[in-house]
This record gives structure tokens, sequence and C-alpha cells, in this order.
């Protein structure tokens, strides 16, 4: 019990199935709760006696269902079912009596179907629920207006039921969106830290080779030493482990020979192959997933440098007197902005290169003398068309 209250507090560090198990748990929980507290009253509804009964089998039925769709890891045919289960919940009470508790009921519905904060969820059942409770109100309007009540009462019940699913609806959409940019962020920062980490991994290994290094899943040392562990576990583990020292040496033959001869190999058996595939995450000899935990867990730990007065300086001619350094510093700029998506499209989000003219136009345009001096620019003018044919025109000059 402690266990899932610490995961229902940490849950927004958990993936989304294991928030959606948790919000069917928490919703199943609440319908057992329900059911108990009303199921007593429900002999008093309009129903025969071998209806009522025959209902609450059906309920007890699939609760047990719900049970075991987690146990499964069923967990979208789980969180379908309880929803269907409290709007039978809430059609049962609803149809056997015209009072206003019975009316309430929508309002339980409603709130189970938010709670999942599922858009289409919402859209489907919630809109079901919306136009039942309209019915409800309007079939039933004189058991649901108290004597003495004000002229247009019903009314309000059905605007106030109405606001209700559409202030949530827009809710949703919103939290919708918001996760949606989010994610799309996310995916946008891991491309851009996959292009560093690329990169970092080039030059450590241009770093080894100046060195006359070998490479790590070649040295003998280390060899020496996964062998030994991998004894040592097998042992350990002894009949569960007798494959370790099978998958050490599938792991240095993946790095010897790689993944895509090791799948084409029709004499190596299927089990094998999906085995490779999985080590194919953590080879030593390309910027993969183990590659990266490295990169991440060595940056954790690098000191970063003494902040300088001229760290967020952008002026060229403040950052370097020397004519040369300004225009190694411009070429690089252009380079950036000649090989980098960095313009806008239509719908004001980068996704395209800049053409030569709209470098141009930053270059020489009112926004440059922020940062570069007038010999600069002029520099740039006198020598556009040597950026032109080297950063623009490459390719016509390679054929």
């Amino acid at each position: 019990m402690n266990t899932f209250f610490r995961r229902v507090k940490d849950a927004e560090f958990l993936p989304m199935s294991e928030v959606r198990k948790i919000k069917t748990i928490l919703v199943m929980a609440f319908l057992l709760v329900i059911t108990i507290v009303t199921i007593p009253l429900s002999f008093f509804l309009n129903y025969s006696v071998v209806l009522k009964v025959l209902i609450v089998s059906l309920f007890v039925l699939a609760y047990l269902l719900m049970i075991v769709m987690i146990r499964l890891n069923k967990l979208m045919a789980a969180t379908q079912i309880s929803i269907l289960y409290c709007l039978g919940l809430t059609i049962f009470y609803t149809q056997g009596t015209g009072s206003f508790y019975a009316y309430l009921f929508f309002y339980i519905s409603l709130t189970v179907i938010i709670f999942y904060q599922e858009l289409y969820t919402y859209i489907t059942y919630g809109t079901i629920v919306m136009g039942l409770g309209v019915y409800y109100i309007i079939v039933n309007q004189e058991a649901l207006t108290i004597a003495g009540s004000v002229p247009g009462t019903m009314y309000i019940y059905i605007v106030t039921f109405v606001l209700f699913y559409f202030i949530f609806l827009a809710q949703i959409i919103y939290n919708e969106k918001l996760y949606t940019d989010m994610n799309y962020d996310w995916v946008k920062l891991n491309q851009v830290i996959d292009r560093y980490q690329d990169d970092i991994f080039f030059y450590i290994d241009e770093i080894r080779k100046q060195n006359n290094n070998e490479l790590i899943h070649e040295d003998l040392d280390y060899q020496k030493l996964v062998s030994e562990l991998a004894v040592f576990t097998s042992e350990q583990i002894k009949e569960s482990g007798k494959d370790i020292l099978n998958l050490f040496n599938l792991y240095l033959y993946l790095h010897e020979k790689g993944l895509e001869k090791i799948l084409a190999n029709e004499e190596i058996s299927v089990s094998m192959k999906k085995t490779a595939d999985h080590l194919n995450k953590y080879v030593l000899n390309r910027r993969s997933d183990m590659i990266s935990m490295l990169i991440n867990f060595m940056t954790r730990f690098r000191q970063t440098e003494d902040y300088t007065d001229d760290r967020y300086e952008y002026k060229l001619h403040k950052l370097s007197n020397q004519a040369d350094e300004q225009i190694i510093a411009l070429t690089l700029l252009y380079q950036y902005l000649a090989s980098e998506v960095s313009g806008t499209d239509e719908w004001d989000q980068m996704e395209r290169l800049l053409s030569a003219d709209d470098i141009l136009s930053l270059f020489t345009g009112p926004e440059a003398d922020a940062f570069m001096l007038p010999s600069i620019i002029a520099f740039f003018k006198e020598n556009r068309e040597l950026f032109l044919n080297y950063f623009h025109n490459q390719d016509q000059g390679k054929g």
C-alpha cells in the first residue's frame, strides 16, 4: 500500500501506461465505494427482484473483469470497462427512479471520464452522458423541480450540466495541446542532443586514433575483466546463468561484424539474432545508447566554466579587436545560417533553411549594426560572391 501511494505521489515521473494503471485502480476503488453504499438502496427502485439481482450480478462480473484486465496489463480495456461500469450504474439508478439524487450520477460519470484526461474517451463517452443527462432532465422535470422553486428550473439544470461538460472539454483540449507541444519540444531537444553526441563520439574517436589507442572492446584487459565477471555471474546463477559466456562472445562478435551482417546470416538462429538486436544498444564502437548514457553521466560531473563578463556578448568587435578574427566569426555565423534550420515557415515554425537572399537581408539590414562594425558589413558586401560560391553552390561546383 505504501508503494502504491508513493507511486501516486511520483506519478508525474512515470510513463503514461503506469499513470493510466494508477488512474484505473483509483477509479475502481471509487466505484467500489459507490457501489457498496448505493446497492442496498437499489432494492427500493422500480425493478423486479429478479432483474435487480441480475443487474447486481453483472456489476460484480464487470468489476472482476476489470481486475483481470489490470492483472494482464490490458490497461486500455480496463479503462473502457470502468467507464462502462460507471455508465451502467448511472443508467441503473436513473431508470429506476426520477429523484434528484439519481440525477447526480450523471455528474459522477462525467467526473470519472474527466479524471482519465483522454480527449477521445471524453468526447465519446462524455457526449453520451451529456445526451442522457439532458434527456433525463426533460423527462423527469416534475420530479426534479422542488415545490416553490423559480420558473425555468429545468433550463437551469440543463444549462449547468451542459456548461459542466463543455468547460471540462475545453480543459482537456488545452491539456492535450500542452502535452503535444511538450512532447514535440522533447523530440526536437533529443534530436539536437543526438546530433551533438554524434559529434562528440566522432571527435573522441579521432583523438583515440591520433593517440594510437585501440578500441575499448578490443582491449585485452577489458575483455579479461568482462570475461571474469561473466564466469563469476554464471557460477552464482548456476543453471540460469550458463549462457552468460555465450552472450559475452556474441557481444564481441557484434562489434566485429555489425548487426546487419548478423541478421543477414542464415546460419545464425532467430533467437540469437533477437539477442544481438537487444545487445546492439550497448556496443561501444558507434554512438549507441550506451555511449549516450556514458556521455550524459560524464557531463553531469563536468565543471562549469567560471563566469566571464563577455559570456553573453554578441558584438563581434567586443569579442575581438582583430579584423581577421571578426571576419572568421562572420564566416562561421554565415555557415551556421546556411546549413542549419533557422528559417520560419507560414506557421511561424523553424522548418526551413535560410536562402542566400534571406541571409543577405540579415547581414545588410539595420539589425546587423547591433553586432557588426560597418567595415565588416562592407567586407561581406564586397565578397558576397565568395560566400555564395562556397556555401550555396558547392554541389554545382562538384558536378
